[in-house]
């Protein structure tokens, strides 16, 4: 039916959206690879969003991350790199989450941890450094900031799981199955986190059961690591496999 639309509507920018996500989530990253970039090259041609939020670049996270699922490392990891960078030189201005660019610093770590880049893994981690130093007392209670605090060894575990749990009060209350989405999204988070932080020491059979845990969640649509748990549970497997 989306398809449908998108035929005769090439312009239709949701349907556009709505396939790219359906594809991922079903595993078809490079079909779904090509409508995040058509989304992105969109979001770039559009006068208007380019004049009320300069600086925003809301796909490439996405894409980034679909190229790691894809297989090609070099150009996830040089695309994250770049979208750090452009956090902390100021040409790009808006993060995709509430903590500033906390988002790409932390899946620039996991992709240097698991591709033993030793240079990517200290770059990341003075770019969580850097952020989490300049943020505002109220920015630094946003999440992912707590999983940033954890790989700097600022807070343990328990703190992180802490802030996963944590019930937002609001006015007016937020509709239950809301919350409980964010919980989710938090806890998918977290436990990816754990897993590559236990990569990152070398217990490699912690991170694979931290990966099974965040991958059998409920699907969050939303949230990269989500997907790159089911990637790493997935080339587990394969490897297993071919033993």
């Amino acid at each position: 039916m989306l398809r449908q639309c998108l035929a005769n509507n090439p312009d239709d920018i949701d349907a556009v959206a709505q396939i790219a996500k359906g594809l991922r989530a079903t595993g078809q990253y490079g079909e779904a690879l090509s409508f995040y970039e058509r989304l992105a090259a969109h979001r770039r041609q559009d006068k208007v969003a380019n004049i009320m939020a300069p600086g925003s670049a809301p796909w490439d996270i996405d894409i980034a991350c679909l190229h790691w699922l894809c297989g090609d490392h070099t150009k996830a990891m040089r695309m994250m790199h770049a979208l750090a960078a452009g956090i902390l030189d100021g040409s790009i201005q808006y993060a995709t989450d509430a903590a500033g660019g906390m988002s790409q610093g932390l899946l620039l770590y996991y992709m240097a941890v698991s591709d033993n880049k030793p240079e990517e893994m200290s770059f990341a981690l003075g770019y969580l450094r850097h952020l989490r130093d300049r943020l505002k007392r109220i920015m630094i209670q946003n999440w992912p900031c707590a999983v940033a605090s954890y790989y700097l060894g600022d807070v343990p575990f328990a703190k992180v799981m802490e802030d996963v749990n944590e019930r937002v009060v609001t006015m007016p209350p937020i509709d239950p199955a809301t919350l409980e989405l964010g919980r989710r999204i938090r806890l998918c988070d977290a436990l990816f986190h754990d897993g590559v932080k236990s990569r990152a020491r070398g217990d490699e059979a912690h991170c694979l059961a931290r990966m099974r845990e965040c991958s059998a969640l409920e699907n969050p649509v939303v949230e990269q690591e989500w997907y790159l748990a089911r990637y790493e549970v997935e080339k587990a497997g394969s490897q297993r496999s071919a033993r």
